[in-house]
């Protein structure tokens, strides 16, 4: 704890704010000039779905949407659009990767942080109990900078 008596030795004028060595002016916030905020950056998420009918090979897809709801609407209009009569959602992401693989008994939807790791996850996968296995798309939905 600082005495008074060490608070006190400041020269007139000049406050100790309570510690021994004495404030210069202007180190005060009151006395400090004002500054502006500096705006923070801002990002919004963005996302992405895919859907498929298998049995029709048909593949619906977005990218890059405002809200889940938009994404999962697009890529099943899409899917239908290209002859899908019984379009299902496999996935919806936001802010990241998602591919689809597939082989010769069937296909898998992965996603990650980038496109390189969602294959190596889904081949992998594949690899296991499918021959012929390929990614047959990919795509990411990647965080958007807002003014």
């Amino acid at each position: 704890m600082w005495s008074a008596s060490a608070t006190a030795q400041c020269p007139a004028g000049i406050p100790s704010g309570g510690n021994p060595s004495c404030i210069p002016p202007g180190a005060w916030p009151q006395n400090a000039p004002s500054q502006q905020a500096v705006p923070r950056e801002r990002w919004e998420s963005r996302w992405g779905a895919i859907a498929t009918d298998a049995p029709n090979a048909a593949l619906g897809t977005s990218t890059g949407m405002k809200s889940k709801r938009q994404a999962e609407r697009q890529a099943l209009s899409e899917c239908k659009k290209r002859g899908g009569s019984k379009c299902i959602l496999d996935v919806s992401y936001f802010d990241q990767c998602a591919i689809l693989v597939t082989g010769d008994k069937k296909y898998s939807v992965h996603t990650a942080i980038s496109v390189e790791r969602a294959a190596e996850i889904g081949m992998r996968q594949c690899s296991n109990d499918d021959t012929n296995c390929r990614v047959y798309y990919s795509n990411c939905s990647v965080p958007q900078l807002v003014p």
